[in-house]
């Protein structure tokens, strides 16, 4: 099966509001670039740790994928977007590899990492070498500024950005989602390793030394 999808947007469920305004904007630069959808999963909101395939094979069927960044994103106890995150980061990885073997350059990766707060505490591997973007000063009293000219701008290319992924994956000589119906995100078990070194830090009390 070839791409179905230009990206899957990983959020928070408590971020929905969030999710969604940046899914509007994303897919009014996209429509005019590309005849593929934009991917949420809006099951999320009901169905708590639940993975299903219909998930899983989205993922994998999405050339890109952005992650709308806030503090609780990476979370010990709720890790959805930690095993999302994890997931593609698998798929990036072997993609990347089939590009560059057919003469594809592309240093910035398929996570696009979307940061509306938490800067300071962002992991360095997220935004090291990938499309990275900061939108915390667009996002002000709890609501993306949609007439802010810089937001439109850094929405443009980010549409851009997945459009030029998409071409490079659809340009590939052997299907790039020929296995996504086999393909799982993984278990909480599996990238609990991992997982222990993406947390926030947790906030010293008064008084104790660190």
């Amino acid at each position: 099966m070839p791409i179905k999808y230009s990206c899957f947007i990983s959020y928070r469920h408590d971020s929905v509001n969030i999710a969604k305004d940046f899914q509007d904007a994303l897919e009014s630069e996209l429509s005019l670039l590309i005849n593929l959808p934009v991917y949420r999963d809006e099951e999320r909101l009901h169905a708590g740790e639940f993975f299903n395939t219909a998930l899983a094979s989205a993922l994998c069927q999405s050339a890109c994928m952005v992650m709308i960044y806030i503090p609780r994103y990476f979370d010990g106890a709720s890790t959805y977007c930690a095993r999302e995150y994890k997931a593609m980061e698998v798929l990036e990885t072997q993609r990347i590899e089939k590009l560059r073997r057919n003469g594809v350059i592309n240093s910035s990766g398929l996570i696009i990492p979307v940061v509306y707060r938490g800067l300071d505490i962002l992991p360095r591997s997220i935004s090291t070498n990938r499309h990275f973007h900061n939108f915390e000063p667009y996002f002000l009293g709890g609501r993306t500024l949609k007439n802010n000219k810089k937001y439109l701008i850094a929405i443009k290319d980010i549409a851009s950005y997945i459009f030029n992924r998409c071409q490079d994956l659809n340009r590939l000589p052997s299907d790039p989602c020929s296995r996504c119906d086999d393909f799982e995100i993984p278990t909480t078990s599996k990238i609990s390793h991992w997982l222990n070194t993406m947390l926030p830090p947790q906030p010293s009390f008064p008084g104790r030394r660190v």
